[in-house]
């Protein structure tokens, strides 16, 4: 079980090495090999064969290498052979590429001195060793890498201590306690965002992390305010956004994520090309909640350059785009981005997001009349079925727009009554919003009424006065599933009947 699992591994530790890694690879196997073996290595076999076929089986390999089937030797050949390879991933020529970023970087060559340091105290090279670590320490500091820089500065404690007395081994000591605090508080900021983000993707309403949210900001803002660390930072103002989006305080988020922003730009320690463009990105977010959707067009697009082609990243920078461009009239541009994320989305292994885009790219579809279309769109989508209270109630809706559309009023009618039943089983434990459940109320009316869009409404006019009003629970809300805005569909559908 090993050999099969350790074979896959390989596999996929090949398919992605940078070719510079593989080069280097090979190289290292070609230095070790034995030198008085005239053929090639087995591990440089191994390689070839695994590069050229990826496809073949444990078995397949053995005999190409072997001649045979010989396990003990092959479960040999693939543990060393995978050891060589994380052994080439921290080669200096590798570790320099572009494909890390800057801060990834210099945290590798920070360890990388750790260790050297503690060869350098333990051989007793110590000639430049204070030196040495001063260069160590001075770097964790820019980089608020507070593991290393704690270590660090144990390191030269216990040089300089034996050396100079306890004077300087006091002085050290404060320096260390003061970083201890700011690292405990970045370990703290850090704990409470992946704590609250994960509650708040499974949470059906803020309601059920409003609380913990609220204490996590109010003492990171007191650890901030201390340690003026910019990790800490970082994640306060990420989850004040949060805050402040619950609230609906648009323009308090704008200003928060303007501060992120700026503090991202001018603190090493925590940029990253990745983190740049996710603050981008949900200033974009945030313009489409204010309906600046210039701004939002123009920071998406901004946000885009800092990914890589088809990376998960890219597409969730161009939907953010597309909604921007929908929201601001560009209905053809937004149709062709969607159309382009829809389908990168089949090869990154990120099913709900698929079926989300299949659910907008038909919702597109309908806008412009394409109604076959947009039913071979919801084919695909899947996954959003088990999201029950939003996407799911969409597509549903969606779907009974479409079968309304192609005027087949039978099935349409099956469908209106399946979604009551959907609805009715979902209020015993989940929370459905009071706009969908007018919503079902006005389509049950519909069917009722055989279809006469215009007499419904004058009927259920109370109704429509609360789709269109500005209470929170009966408005519509950009950026939700209602695409396809189902009290202006409505309307438009008693002109055509008249």
């Amino acid at each position: 079980m090993l050999k099969m699992t350790t074979l896959s591994t390989i596999k996929n530790l090949i398919s992605k090495l940078k070719r510079e890694e593989l080069k280097s690879l090979f190289k290292y196997l070609r230095y070790y090999q034995d030198s008085n073996t005239a053929s090639k290595g087995k591990a440089i076999q191994l390689l070839e064969i695994l590069i050229e076929r990826p496809e073949l089986t444990s078995k397949d390999v053995q005999i190409a290498i072997y001649g045979k089937e010989n396990y003990q030797a092959f479960n040999k050949l693939l543990s060393r052979t995978k050891d060589k390879i994380y052994e080439v991933l921290l080669f200096d020529q590798n570790l320099a590429k572009p494909y890390y970023s800057d801060r990834n970087r210099v945290v590798f060559e920070i360890r990388k001195k750790l260790v050297q340091s503690e060869v350098l105290y333990l051989r007793g090279m110590t000639d430049e060793l204070a030196s040495f670590q001063n260069k160590i320490i001075s770097k964790a500091k820019d980089y608020e890498l507070y593991d290393s820089l704690i270590q660090a500065l144990q390191a030269k404690q216990r040089f300089l201590g034996f050396r100079f007395g306890k004077k300087a081994f006091d002085k050290i000591e404060k320096e260390i306690l003061s970083f201890e605090q700011s690292r405990n508080a970045a370990l703290r900021a850090r704990s409470f965002f992946t704590s609250i983000g994960a509650k708040i993707n499974q949470s059906v309403s803020p309601q059920e992390y409003k609380a913990e949210l609220k204490d996590a900001i109010d003492k990171m803002e007191g650890d901030f305010e201390v340690t003026q660390s910019a990790t800490v930072g970082y994640y306060l103002f990420l989850l004040q956004t949060e805050w402040f989006h619950i609230h609906e305080q648009y323009l308090e988020a704008e200003s928060t994520l303007r501060r992120l922003l700026e503090l991202v730009l001018n603190n090493t320690s925590i940029y990253t090309r990745v983190r740049h463009g996710e603050v981008l990105m949900n200033l974009a977010n945030n313009e489409i909640l204010l309906r600046d959707f210039h701004l939002a067009v123009k920071n998406a697009v901004d946000a885009k350059a800092f990914y890589e082609t088809n990376s998960v990243p890219l597409d969730v920078a161009k939907e953010i785009e597309f909604y921007a461009r929908f929201y601001k009239g560009e209905v053809d541009l937004a149709e062709k981005i969607i159309d382009e994320t829809y389908n990168s989305s089949r090869t990154s292994n990120t099913p709900f997001l698929f079926s989300k885009r299949a659910y907008l790219f038909a919702c597109i579809k309908t806008i412009k009349g394409d109604i076959a279309k947009s039913n071979e769109l919801l084919l695909d989508v899947k996954e959003i079925d088990k999201d029950k209270e939003g996407w799911n109630l969409g597509r549903r809706m969606l779907t009974i727009i479409n079968r309304i559309e192609l005027h087949e009023l039978e099935s349409a009618d099956l469908k209106v009554l399946g979604l009551e039943k959907f609805i009715k089983r979902i209020l015993k434990f989940r929370h459905v919003r009071k706009r969908d459940v007018i919503i079902l109320r006005i389509l049950l009316k519909l069917i009722n009424e055989g279809f006469d869009f215009e007499k419904v409404y004058n009927q259920r006019k109370r109704y429509f006065d609360l789709l269109e009003g500005d209470d929170p629970e009966y408005r519509w809300k950009i950026k939700s599933p209602e695409l396809l805005v189902f009290h202006e569909w409505f309307k438009s559908k008693m002109i055509t009947q008249r």
